[in-house]
C-alpha cells in the first residue's frame, strides 16, 4: 500500500528522482513532507528515473509501505511525471522534485478548494524558495494572476511543479505528455491555462530549495527558452498573450545571438583581446564595487 492514512485517498502526490546517493537526504525530507500531514489521505508514487539510482535506496524506497515505487529507464523528469499520471487512479493529482517539500496542511487546503470549485481545472498556491540560505516568496504574483494569468506569466512564472494539485477528469494524462526538455512549466502554464479555469490558495505550500546546479542563462539555456516560445505560439491562446509570447521569443533570440556573437569573437580573436576583455570586466567590477561602497547608508 502507499497511503499516508487508513482512509482511501483522493489524492496522489509524484515524486520524480534519479534516486541517487546524494539526493536520499532531500528526497526522504519529502515523503516526510507528505506522510505527515496526517489530515489528508495521499497516495505517493516515486518514479526512479533513469540508470544512476542507488540500489540500497532503491531497495530502501521498495520494502517501505506508505509509497508505490515505478521506474521510467530513461533519465527524464517529465517522463517520470507522465509515467506516474499514467499510473494515477485517484481523481485528483499532484506533484513534488526530490529536493522540495510540502507545508503543513497544504494537501487538504488545495483540495478543498478543488471541492468547493467544481468549474476549476487545478489549484495553484504560493510558496519560498531558499537560495543561499536566504528564503523569499514564490509566486508573489499569484493573486493578480487570477485577473490577467497571461499577462502575469511574462512577469514571472506563478506555476511551480509543487504549487498545483490537478483534478484528473479536466487536466489527464495527454496534457503531460511530449513537453519540452527545459522550461517545460513555462510551456504548460499557458497550455494549461488555455483549457480552462483555475483556483489560487492564499496560504504558502511548499518550499523550494534552489541549488547551485540550477540551469543559468547559458546558450543553451537560451535557445532552449527560444524553442518553448516558438511551441507556445502554436497553442490556443488570445492575441494579446501572442503578442508578448512573441516578444520574449525576439528576446530570447537577441540573447542567442549575443552570446553566439561573443563567444565567436573571444575564441577568434588574438591572446591580447582575450586579455583586454578581460581586464575590461575586472575594471567594470571594480567600478561596481567602489560604487556601491560610496552608497549613503540607509536610515
Amino acid at each position: 500500500m502507499s497511503i499516508t492514512t487508513d482512509q482511501t485517498p483522493e489524492l496522489t502526490v509524484i515524486i520524480p528522482t534519479l534516486a541517487d546517493e546524494k539526493r536520499k537526504g532531500t528526497l526522504i525530507r519529502a515523503i516526510n513532507s507528505i506522510t505527515q500531514q496526517t489530515d489528508c489521505p495521499v497516495k505517493i508514487i516515486i518514479v526512479v528515473n533513469g540508470q544512476r539510482f542507488d540500489q540500497t535506496l532503491l531497495k530502501t524506497l521498495t520494502t517501505r509501505s506508505d509509497v508505490e515505487v515505478l521506474q521510467e529507464p530513461k533519465a527524464s523528469a517529465k517522463l517520470a511525471r507522465y509515467r506516474g499520471i499514467v499510473n494515477t487512479e485517484t481523481p485528483y493529482y499532484s506533484f513534488l522534485d526530490d529536493d522540495d517539500e510540502l507545508l503543513e496542511h497544504s494537501n487538504k487546503t488545495r483540495l478543498e478548494i478543488l471541492k468547493k470549485n467544481p468549474n476549476c481545472a487545478f489549484v495553484a498556491s504560493g510558496g519560498y524558495r531558499i537560495e543561499a540560505g536566504i528564503k523569499k516568496p514564490s509566486a508573489p504574483n499569484l493573486l493578480r494572476a487570477t485577473k490577467e494569468p497571461y499577462k502575469e506569466l511574462t512577469t514571472n512564472n506563478w506555476l511551480t511543479s509543487c504549487g498545483c494539485v490537478f483534478r484528473a477528469s479536466m487536466i489527464p494524462s495527454d496534457v503531460f505528455k511530449d513537453l519540452p526538455d527545459y522550461h517545460e512549466w513555462t510551456y504548460l502554464a499557458y497550455k494549461l491555462i488555455s483549457r480552462g479555469s483555475f483556483c489560487i490558495s492564499d496560504r504558502p505550500c511548499y518550499i523550494i530549495h534552489e541549488s547551485a546546479s540550477s540551469l543559468s542563462k547559458t546558450l543553451e539555456y537560451s535557445i532552449a527558452h527560444a524553442d518553448v516560445f516558438r511551441r507556445v505560439l502554436r497553442l490556443d491562446i488570445p492575441a494579446n498573450a501572442k503578442k508578448s509570447v512573441k516578444q520574449r521569443l525576439s528576446m530570447a533570440e537577441h540573447d542567442i545571438a549575443s552570446t553566439l556573437l561573443n563567444s565567436w569573437l573571444y575564441l577568434s580573436s588574438p591572446i591580447s583581446f582575450r586579455a583586454a576583455h578581460k581586464d575590461r570586466k575586472s575594471t567594470r567590477l571594480n567600478s561596481s564595487h567602489s560604487a556601491k561602497s560610496r552608497m549613503p547608508s540607509s536610515a
